[in-house]
C-alpha cells in the first residue's frame, strides 16, 4: 500500500527543522491534542499528581493500574464513572482487550477516561455545570478552545465532534506544532 502524509518538526526556537508534504494543512487532531487539552485544564487550576496527569494526557492501554488512576481523579471530587459522558469502549491495549472480552464496553475502559475524568475535576473545582461539560459552549471547551488558539497562534476555525464526544477543533499542522511545542 501507498500512504501520504504531512509532517512539521519545529526547534526549539520555533522555526522548521523538516517540512513535508503541507504544513499548513487543516486537520483535526483528535487525541494528539490531549496534552493541550490538559495544559488548559491546569491552567484553569486542575491539580493532580504526575500519574494521574500522565493518565490524563494518554490514550491509555486501559489496564487494571490505568482505570485505578482514572478512578482516584474523579473520587478526588466526587464523581465516579457514571458521571463520564465519553463514549464506552472496550480497553485499548491488546492483552486488557483481550481480557475484557466477558465485560460490556464501559467509559471507564475507554481509552479517554483519563481526560473527561480530568474535564470533571477542573469543572467541580470552577463550580461549573458537569451535565454538559463535553458541550463546545461550556466555560471548559472555551477555555480549552483559547488555550489552543493561544498556543497556536491561529484561530479554530470549525468545531466538531471527536470519537470520544470532546469538542474536535479543527487547526492546521503549523498551528498544532506550535500549540504543542509552546506547552509549558
Amino acid at each position: 500500500s501507498v500512504h501520504s502524509g504531512h509532517l512539521l518538526i519545529l526547534d526549539g526556537s520555533g522555526r522548521d527543522v523538516l517540512s513535508l508534504g503541507d504544513p499548513d494543512e487543516i486537520i483535526y487532531p483528535r487525541s494528539a491534542i490531549k496534552s493541550l487539552q490538559a495544559s488548559a485544564m491546569v491552567r484553569s487550576g486542575l491539580k493532580l499528581s504526575a500519574e494521574q496527569l500522565a493518565i490524563v494526557c494518554a490514550s491509555h492501554a486501559g489496564s487494571e493500574a490505568h482505570l485505578k488512576k482514572v478512578l482516584s481523579i474523579l473520587a478526588t471530587c466526587g464523581r465516579s464513572e457514571s458521571d463520564l459522558k465519553n463514549t464506552p469502549d472496550r480497553p485499548l491495549g491488546s492483552a486488557e482487550r483481550s481480557a475484557w472480552v466477558e465485560h460490556p464496553a464501559s467509559s471507564l475502559a475507554a481509552n479517554c477516561s483519563g481526560k473527561h475524568a480530568a474535564m470533571l475535576l477542573t469543572c467541580v473545582t470552577h463550580g461549573w455545570p458537569v451535565a454538559n461539560y463535553l458541550d463546545p459552549a461550556h466555560p471548559l471547551q472555551v477555555a480549552i478552545k483559547k488555550e489552543l488558539e493561544d498556543l497556536a497562534g491561529e484561530k479554530i476555525t470549525l468545531t466538531s465532534t471527536d470519537g470520544c464526544g470532546a469538542p474536535l477543533f479543527l487547526i492546521s499542522l503549523a498551528g498544532l506544532a506550535r500549540a504543542i511545542r509552546a506547552i509549558t
